[in-house]
């Protein structure tokens, strides 16, 4: 037995999946919520963007772009 909450005790339902994404989208679109874009790099980088995850040397959302 799992001693801490995980994703499917909140999202455990297709229909509450689809629901948590309309509502997360919309904050994103209104500006509510921002998300940090850390870095974008070409796929064939991959290992590069794991090393810098690891290394903990950047912030916000790694893009690998193919």
């Amino acid at each position: 037995m799992c001693e801490y909450a995980s994703f499917l005790d909140y999202v455990y339902t297709p229909t509450l999946l689809r629901t948590h994404s309309a509502q997360l989208f919309d904050w994103v679109a209104r500006g509510d919520l921002k998300v940090r874009i850390g870095g974008i790099y070409p796929l064939a980088e991959a290992a590069r963007v794991h090393a810098d995850m690891e290394t903990r040397t950047t912030t916000g959302k790694l893009l690998p772009i193919p």
